[in-house]
């Protein structure tokens, strides 16, 4: 059945006459967030009521369909009814609603309607009481024929007030807001749930804030747990309220990654090293921009592919400078050895990920801690920086090959060991086979096989 979304941007908050949708939210508009919520979740048409024109919509709508999402503007609740055809499912969005897109995953995720998405009394005004325990949290899923019906039947009234009664007195099933796991796989950690409905800017900058701290990655190496994230968040608020996208953001750091690689290569060390650290908080501005802002990219998984190449390319071009200086090949073999073994691993940890479903790095307690000090291109051009100091750049590139070689090593054992619990685990015939094929002087297998 097709989803429409229904969003609402018309009552004015009584502090500054702005609509609740309409408010401020990580340089855009809320309203604009829930759009891009309910076309992520498969709504192939948006509806949003909105009595009058103004400057702050007529900009939200146009960014909106710069990007593809076209929502159509009802001005009264007829309208609004007139819209919505009846074989579709609607998801309701309270006005002014900041929510987290995982609730609106797991709502829509439902084969039944009409289902309310509903959180405790803990006194929040902002949220509509429906009786003495409970509030509705925003989110709703009801039949299109249900909508249409409120829009006729009532005229002029709050019809998402009026949905709202009417869902409850139908005995609408009701979903728990906090009923969702927080541990999100492609950031490797567990993130706190947002849900908040902000009524005033200072409200709503604060769920901004939070929206950032949601984008932060878990389970990364010691830069980019210790001294990237400041750099990033600062450069990420610059950016929220500009028009540059992820994929700019992307550009440009591939276009300092490769003047990185142009400095090695001629000579300039110092330089390429420099930009080759102010590289990695840049690297993480783009994912956390595109994750504030919802503004995902098909090409966005290409990062990874130039990250790849402007590492390597700056260990090619730091071997082949440093070669031609020595007056020996030991720097371009070097630069072999620190590709080779950063590739396997990379490779034997996509082939984990493709697999399992979880990065090889975040599969246990022991592999979160190795991947702190972990050989990865942070890791290994900070190592270089000592060296470097004292004027022993082959030296710093030897230590940087062991380094790659001894990473791989002990992902590898990571590897083995972690792919034979899952298997064990989810896999009964391989479980059986580990079984049969057990050495006799090993102590028995204690897993039970399924």
């Amino acid at each position: 059945m097709p989803l429409t979304a229904l969003l609402f941007a018309h009552h004015e908050m009584p502090e500054n006459r702005t609509p609740a949708g309409l408010l401020p939210l990580a340089g855009w508009t809320v309203v604009e967030r829930q759009a891009r919520l309910a076309a992520r979740a498969g709504a192939e048409h948006l509806v949003i009521c909105a009595d009058r024109a103004s400057p702050e919509l007529n900009s939200a709508l146009a960014r909106l369909r710069g990007e593809g999402i076209n929502p159509e503007i009802a001005r009264n609740v007829a309208e609004a009814g007139d819209l919505i055809q009846p074989d579709c499912m609607v998801v309701v969005f309270a006005e002014g609603l900041v929510c987290d897109d995982r609730l609106l995953t797991r709502l829509v995720e439902e084969s039944g309607a009409p289902v309310l998405m509903v959180r405790e009394d803990d006194g929040d005004e902002g949220f509509e009481r429906i009786d003495a325990t409970a509030r509705w949290a925003g989110l709703a899923l009801l039949p299109g024929t249900m909508v249409r019906e409120v829009s006729r039947r009532f005229g002029d009234w709050d019809l998402q007030s009026t949905l709202l009664r009417t869902a409850v007195q139908s005995g609408a099933a009701r979903m728990p807001w906090d009923d969702v796991p927080l541990y999100v796989p492609n950031r490797r950690r567990e993130v706190p749930l947002v849900l908040e409905m902000p009524r005033n800017r200072a409200e709503s900058a604060a769920c901004g804030d939070a929206l950032l701290a949601q984008a932060q990655k878990g389970c990364l190496d010691w830069p980019a747990r210790f001294i990237h994230p400041p750099i990033e968040n600062m450069m990420v608020r610059l950016l929220l309220p500009t028009p540059i996208t992820p994929n700019m953001v992307t550009l440009i750091t591939a276009v300092v990654g490769f003047a990185s690689i142009a400095a090695f290569a001629t000579g300039w060390l110092w330089t390429g090293l420099l930009l080759m650290l102010f590289l990695g908080p840049l690297d993480g501005v783009d994912g956390k921009l595109a994750r504030t802002r919802l503004q995902y990219s098909r090409w966005g998984d290409l990062e990874h592919v130039a990250d790849k190449i402007v590492e390597y390319g700056a260990f090619i071009a730091l071997g082949g400078y440093l070669s031609s200086t020595a007056g020996h090949y030991g720097p371009w073999v070097l630069a072999g050895i620190t590709i080779a073994f950063a590739l396997a691993e990379a490779v034997q940890g996509e082939f984990f990920n493709r697999y399992t479903g979880r990065q090889l790095d975040d599969a246990g307690v022991w592999q979160r801690r190795v991947r702190l000090v972990a050989g990865r291109r942070n890791t290994f051009f900070w190592l270089l920086v000592p060296f470097a100091v004292f004027g022993a750049w082959e030296s710093g590139f030897i230590a940087i090959a062991v380094y790659s070689a001894v990473t791989f090593f002990i992902a590898q054992g990571f590897f083995f060991s972690t792919m034979r619990s899952y298997a064990l685990e989810h896999l009964p015939p391989v479980a059986e086979n580990f079984r049969k094929s057990r050495y006799a002087f090993l102590p028995k297998q204690e897993r039970p096989v399924n």
